[in-house]
């Protein structure tokens, strides 16, 4: 993995849907087969830490509406920078609302500063490896952050995003996170697509009892499982919410992806 230091790039990202993002992190040491973004080479295998985040956004904050919500992560080097920190110790001293999307357990370092604010914290669980301990044991240091975060008032949101047959059990899920929404989306495994191709790879090395369901997921574009849950609990009356709590952009056939 590539760490690329940065100086001096845009503090502040718009989305399409008028959302303000924080540049401090970029990209996952991860790489999970199904993300859309492995289609990127800049993205692939590299992490990008904007160095003078902290520095310059006692500045620049008064460039965003007071009031206004803003998205901020926690990523992997948070660990080793600290950016984040004292970005958040910034904009709940000027009082920001916050929306936090962390997929790591980290966070609980920071817990005392996110309980001074009005934050709001995100938190993907489709990870294949994490979900294999929790399917094995009922927990993980995931379900075991989000559930700590809980329970010292910071509200939590929980996405499995894409469901994985097979491997997410939602309700499982649900259960194992009384009083947390869990929030889902269809797996996209089209054809012809690097994360499509890389998932059904992955599958079939890792779990090839359900290559076939899969390839017939591939096949038809359409899953089960998801379309079970999503007719269930489309009312959004449950805990289980079929839609996702930020923009979800999936890239169209042939369109190029930049981040």
């Amino acid at each position: 993995m590539i760490i690329v230091e940065e100086k001096g790039k845009d503090l502040f990202r718009f989305n399409k849907a008028g959302e303000v993002h924080l540049n401090i992190y970029k990209g996952c040491e991860e790489v999970c087969p199904f993300c859309y973004w492995q289609a990127d080479p800049m993205w692939l295998n590299h992490l990008y830490v904007n160095i003078d985040a902290a520095d310059r956004l006692e500045k620049e904050i008064d460039n965003i509406s007071h009031g206004q919500t803003i998205r901020l992560g926690y990523g992997p080097l948070e660990s080793k920078y600290h950016l984040t920190r004292k970005c958040l110790e910034i904009l709940i001293k000027k009082g920001y609302p916050l929306i936090i999307s962390s997929g790591w357990d980290n966070i609980l370092s920071d817990l005392e500063i996110l309980k001074k604010g009005e934050v709001s914290v995100i938190m993907e669980f489709t990870k294949f490896k994490e979900m294999d301990e929790f399917n094995s044991t009922g927990t993980n240091k995931y379900f075991e952050t989000a559930n700590t975060l809980k329970k010292n008032g910071i509200d939590v949101r929980v996405t499995v995003s894409p469901i994985l047959p097979g491997i997410t059990d939602v309700e499982k899920i649900a259960h194992a996170l009384p009083e947390i929404p869990i929030h889902i989306s269809l797996l996209d495994v089209r054809p012809n697509t690097m994360w499509g191709e890389a998932t059904l790879e992955y599958v079939k090395q890792h779990y090839p009892s359900l290559y076939p369901l899969y390839t017939e997921i591939q096949r038809t574009g359409s899953d089960p499982y998801y379309q079970s849950l999503y007719e269930k609990y489309k009312d959004d009356k449950g805990q289980i919410k079929t839609y996702l709590p930020f923009l979800d952009h999936r890239p169209k056939d042939g369109e190029e992806i930049k981040r």
